[in-house]
């Protein structure tokens, strides 16, 4: 099912004009102007390396633009800070959990709120009511690191919601999700919607982005490729815009004549775990 028409939306809630991120003289995020529409989910496309997380971090206040400007309802700004960003109304779910695995899920939403934190009746209290009008299946008495992928991606929504954030930014969200948790990741970004929230989407898998966003904008090189409405995309045209070429070519793909033989061994991993990601 794709998303609903986007047409219908009026009024830009984030504009990027001629963005420019650089790191040691070189552009992650070359002069690009991007617009995020008040109410949409919006699919920021890209290979790796494209530039797709660097220029939500620039809105999101965790790096700063080498160049160009942001604005928020029409207003001037640079976020210096995710805090500053989230007073601003922006928040943005990492794909490494920003969360704190050794506390609660309640003490996670309420962290930062000093006057209430050490409360723990009553954030758990607190922290019940927030998931359960969201309809999050989490217990808020939960300790973080115990909880799978998709609840710990609650707990990020809820406590986004619970900052009164007008735009959440999501990056690669559905990477590390099962099929059955995907499904339910859907299903909460457009209830998310419904309650007003814009959600941009960062994502390098196409069907994802088919299937659940309003607008698909593409980058490629950290520069503006092509922004247009989901119902104009297929499949074809996304990975078109995203490596720059059309994949049928005959040249692509073709098998090499010679084949370099595998050389000594130069590193074996055994066992290799880290955290509920690598096991």
């Amino acid at each position: 099912m794709r998303g609903h028409d986007a047409s219908n939306v009026k009024g830009p809630i984030i504009e990027m004009r001629r963005a420019t991120r650089l790191y040691g003289g070189v552009p992650a995020v070359d002069q690009v102007d991007f617009t995020l529409t008040r109410g949409e989910v919006h699919g920021l496309m890209g290979e790796n390396g494209a530039g797709k997380s660097t220029l939500a971090k620039t809105m999101a206040g965790v790096v700063a633009l080498s160049a160009g400007e942001m604005r928020i309802d029409g207003v001037a700004v640079q976020p210096t800070s995710p805090r500053h960003a989230l007073e601003l109304g922006i928040s943005m779910v990492f794909q490494e959990t920003s969360l704190v695995p050794t506390m609660t899920a309640a003490q996670n939403l309420y962290l930062g709120r000093e006057n209430f934190f050490n409360r723990l009746r009553g954030i758990n209290i607190a922290a019940q009511q927030v998931l359960q009008s969201l309809n999050f299946d989490v217990d808020p008495t939960a300790i973080v690191g115990t909880l799978g992928a998709a609840k710990r991606q609650m707990v990020e929504i809820a406590r986004a919601v619970l900052h009164n954030a007008k735009v959440i930014i999501f990056d690669e969200p559905t990477a590390t999700l099962t099929p059955e948790e995907k499904d339910h990741f859907f299903n909460l970004v457009r209830g998310l919607r419904e309650r007003g929230v814009t959600l941009l989407f960062i994502t390098h898998a196409a069907e994802d982005a088919l299937a659940l966003c309003d607008r698909i904008t593409v980058l490629r090189d950290g520069r503006h490729v092509l922004t247009d409405e989901t119902r104009n995309f297929d499949l074809t045209r996304i990975i078109k815009a995203m490596v720059g070429r059309d994949l049928s070519q005959t040249m692509y793909g073709m098998r090499k004549e010679t084949v370099r033989r595998p050389g000594e061994r130069v590193l074996s991993v055994h066992n290799l775990r880290m955290s509920e990601q690598v096991r």
